[in-house]
């Protein structure tokens, strides 16, 4: 999706110039773009008659329209979405014209970017999904495992088996967990590969994802004990897993939409996740960690212990 939705840099097909104000126009989508990244705009120069048979995109021509030099952009078939993405790229390029050509009075734009180089949204999208697929991968199979336990009945063994119960519910955490972590890690090599864009430390990366990958394994092993069937345990794995991943900061740190969004997604674990996640990507600190730490630490503990009183409920007991 990010590959496909984020796209920085458009292909605009424009009618080669003729005249200098027509060429000024060029030159000034040429320079549209971030001052850290990429271009906004690729001006790709069509004959008018072979401009015009262009499907699905759009064209810039030029015309006199009441005696004035005028760019008209003809659309292709695409939606309303793409529509207001070109529209907003012509229009950026004919305000940098227009504040050129004030000179002395034009208005200063003094850009301070936060970051050395821009980072494609992209990377955030991968980012803030790592979380999501160990936590996916834990719930969905820890889920599915429990319930098929009482489907077959043999669910019986542990009740019969003389091991513990902390060491046969320790054993399942870590099989999950480490499931999890894996999901993580291979989804962390594919976004690296894809961006050119990796974590300044992969073992950090790894404990951040254990956290998550326990919660969602305790969360997947409650719902197969208390459900005791499998798609019904399944299904509640996978909504809470992408419950917490869309209010978690999934398309953008919760502080910056604020409001009911952000007081909901400080529930979230996937929030703290991607807060202790992003400074190992964009290498800046966006606040204190301690809370983040915290937060999953005491989420993982009240979990666990919530996973062994029920098991003891479900299995031993009964």
């Amino acid at each position: 999706m990010g590959l496909i939705l984020v796209t920085p840099t458009f292909d605009m097909y424009v009618a080669t110039p003729t005249a200098p104000l027509e060429i000024e126009l060029i030159s000034a989508m040429e320079e549209v773009g971030s001052p850290i990244g990429e271009a906004y705009i690729n001006p790709i120069l069509v004959d008018t008659a072979r401009g015009q048979e262009i499907q699905g995109g759009q064209l810039i021509d030029f015309e006199m329209i009441a005696g004035n030099q005028t760019a008209v952009q003809r659309f292709g078939l695409i939606d309303s979405n793409m529509v207001k993405n070109f529209r907003n790229r012509l229009t950026a390029a004919a305000l940098s014209m227009w504040n050129d050509s004030l000179l002395g009075d034009a208005i200063a734009i003094e850009q301070v970017p936060w970051l050395p180089r821009d980072i494609p949204y992209s990377v955030y999208y991968g980012m803030a999904m790592l979380p999501l697929a160990a936590t996916l991968a834990a719930a969905l199979i820890g889920a599915f495992l429990t319930a098929q336990e009482f489907e077959f009945n043999t669910i019986i063994e542990y009740r019969l088996s003389p091991i513990s119960m902390y060491l046969i519910s320790g054993a399942r955490l870590v099989r999950l967990s480490m499931t999890g972590l894996l999901s993580g890690l291979v989804l962390m090599v594919v976004v690296g590969f894809i961006t050119g864009v990796w974590p300044s430390s992969p073992v950090r990366v790894g404990v951040i994802l254990v956290a998550v990958a326990i919660i969602g394994g305790c969360i997947g092993t409650l719902a197969g004990l208390i459900l005791q069937k499998t798609l019904p345990a399944f299904l509640v794995g996978l909504a809470l897993g992408f419950f917490a991943w869309l209010l978690g900061s999934a398309f953008g740190l919760a502080a910056g939409f604020s409001g009911p969004y952000e007081a909901v997604s400080r529930f979230m674990p996937n929030t703290y996740a991607v807060e202790l996640l992003f400074p190992l990507y964009y290498r800046v600190d966006i606040g204190s960690k301690t809370p983040a730490i915290l937060f999953l630490t005491t989420t993982c503990v009240i979990l666990i212990l919530a996973t062994l009183i029920t098991y003891r409920k479900k299995v031993i007991i009964n």
